[in-house]
């Protein structure tokens, strides 16, 4: 399967596809969109007796924003459904209109732990 790696230039992240880069938007941007530096996923009690989840004690993974962003690879399915969405458009609040669906997408990934099918 494809994958697609992220390009972090001058605080803009991009996606690397086949021959050019994908623009997302800034990361300052993206965070703000997100709510913050950090994201915080709640693991239920089930889900935190798992090895590989390390939570605090209220069941909550945090991590740090960017640098998931700038590790991240993505599908085609996801490149897919964000390059038709158009850079230079505005959504309500001013952001760019492709950064602001990358960001939601984003929260609905994280917030389902990567399963977005369930």
């Amino acid at each position: 399967m494809q994958r697609y790696q992220t390009n972090v230039r001058n605080d803009t992240l991009y996606i690397e596809t086949d021959g050019d880069r994908l623009e997302i938007g800034s990361l300052d941007d993206i965070c703000e969109l997100v709510g913050g530096e950090t994201y915080s996923i709640e693991y239920g009690q089930r889900q935190r007796a798992m090895d590989w989840v390390d939570t605090d004690d209220d069941g909550e993974f945090t991590f740090d924003v960017r640098e998931v962003l700038r590790d991240m690879s993505y599908d085609e399915e996801f490149v897919t459904n964000v390059r038709p969405v158009a850079i230079d458009e505005t959504d309500e609040n001013g952001y760019p209109l492709r950064t602001s669906v990358f960001a939601d997408l984003m929260m609905r990934i994280w917030d389902s732990k990567g399963n977005l099918e369930g």
